[in-house]
């Protein structure tokens, strides 16, 4: 299946000379065409060759894959042609000023609040699935932590895990960052270590209840807001990411027990399940939902619309990954969503997948090339525009339902929230930054004047 891989590698490789070159990977655009390329590369190692339906499946995948590319290109050629809107070089994009915004008033109060929320939480389940498991393969009596992890999502008692999630895998630790961003900042230590104290909370949070995904994706969140702090440049903190970030992603896995041969080989076999996650899971879930939903009806928009209605309390929403996960292990206790592009053609056939991949194609692109253009960003629209990118770039399964569930409409606010924070002059102090290019610096280190900007997110 080298054919499969060829051709969107071919555009990709052009894409990135023509526009993400500009703009970086770490951005909405240039992170879907790589999140997308890891879908293809492990898809086309799991198809069987002589299956119809697998091959149908590639197919529809590598032509999605590829009208995305073309289609967010063109935009690109259009928008950068446009008089209103000239072309600006990379060194441009980065002269920008980032004001950090203090721990105190709204930001201490929602800290706080969600905080609450996240103790709440884990105080109504009853345990942290993390802690027992980790405990359990420390002692040699691993514990089954898939039980656990489900009994805290869909037990006997509703615990709200949706709305729990957006407390403590996105609202806190955005927060989170925002608080450490200014105490690092500042001389004293005592700020700095309750900052630390905070993000060992928040880690503790996004690992507590078992599952990987929002550590992970709060990972790739905090790699975009790294990069835009320090405007697009590298940083120790950069370099910093990996160093701290592979370990605990490495011991998360370790204390679920997710891996065998755990026991013998804990690094070997952690690593191992960190490579599966990302070009075996996701792609062999899409695969066999596109297996189980081929012969099914088109549901125009049927399926959405009930996964949406899921994320009301009263209502359970699709079960279509379930159904999908029945046919792989014989239970529907777990979940096998389907890719996002099976998504689109279980809803709207082969047509509306190619018509989706044009239009997300223009959308991410224009969202690329618009923000991060003004003069002035502060520390909330900037880890608002880093979830919302991360989100985004690294949807690769289901529907539209997934992009709430992993917090975009909370990142969307937070963004909004920034940029509120803007217009009405709240304080806010500059972020000193060592030169590299001949830049005008602020002119006070201290409270800047209030400068008019608009309510909502723009770039």
């Amino acid at each position: 299946m080298t054919w499969a891989i060829l051709l969107p590698l071919i555009l990709a490789v052009l894409h990135y000379l023509l526009a993400v070159r500009h703009y970086g990977l770490l951005s909405p655009d240039g992170l879907f065409v790589c999140t997308q390329m890891l879908m293809v590369v492990g898809t086309a190692m799991l198809v069987e060759p002589e299956s119809p339906v697998d091959a149908r499946y590639l197919r529809i995948v590598v032509t999605a894959v590829s009208l995305y590319i073309v289609s967010s290109s063109f935009t690109y050629l259009c928008l950068r042609s446009r008089p209103d809107h000239p072309y600006s070089a990379r060194d441009h994009r980065r002269g920008y000023h980032v004001r950090l915004v203090r721990p105190q008033g709204q930001v201490l109060v929602v800290t706080v609040l969600s905080l609450a929320a996240i103790l709440a939480y884990f105080a109504a389940v009853g345990y942290s699935a993390f802690l027992l498991g980790l405990k359990g393969q420390l002692s040699g009596n691993p514990v089954d932590v898939a039980t656990l992890r489900l009994q805290s999502y869909a037990g006997d008692a509703y615990l709200a895990p949706g709305y729990a999630n957006q407390f403590k895998n996105v609202l806190f630790p955005a927060l989170v960052t925002v608080i450490l961003t200014w105490a690092f900042s500042r001389p004293g230590l005592f700020a700095r270590l309750g900052g630390v104290v905070l993000a060992a909370i928040a880690v503790f949070a996004l690992l507590g209840n078992g599952q990987r995904g929002a550590f992970f994706l709060f990972l790739v969140t905090l790699a975009i807001y790294v990069l835009v702090v320090n405007r697009r440049r590298m940083s120790r903190w950069t370099l910093l990411l990996p160093v701290m970030g592979v370990p605990l992603a490495l011991l998360a896995t370790y204390a679920l027990g997710r891996s065998a041969g755990l026991a013998d080989d804990p690094f070997g076999a952690t690593s191992q399940e960190l490579y599966k996650r990302f070009l075996n899971d996701n792609q062999m879930s899409g695969l066999a939902a596109f297996r189980y939903t081929e012969t099914l009806p088109v549901q125009y928009g049927a399926e959405w619309y009930r996964a949406l209605r899921g994320i009301l309390p009263s209502d359970r929403g699709s079960t279509l990954p379930n159904e999908v996960f029945a046919t792989l292990y014989g239970s529907m206790t777990g979940t096998a969503p389907p890719s996002m592009w099976g998504s689109v053609h279980f809803n709207f056939g082969t047509f509306g997948v190619l018509v989706f991949a044009v239009v997300l194609g223009v959308c991410l692109q224009a969202l690329s090339f618009h923000t991060l253009r003004r003069p002035t960003y502060n520390t909330l629209e900037l880890i608002g525009y880093a979830g919302v990118t991360a989100t985004l770039g690294t949807w690769a399964v289901s529907g539209p339902d997934a992009l709430l569930n992993l917090g975009i409409v909370t990142y969307l606010l937070i963004w909004w929230w920034g940029a509120r924070w803007n217009r009405l002059g709240l304080p806010a102090v500059t972020l000193r930054q060592r030169r590299r290019s001949p830049e005008p610096a602020p002119t006070s280190s201290t409270t800047d004047p209030p400068v008019p900007r608009p309510a909502v997110p723009a770039g």
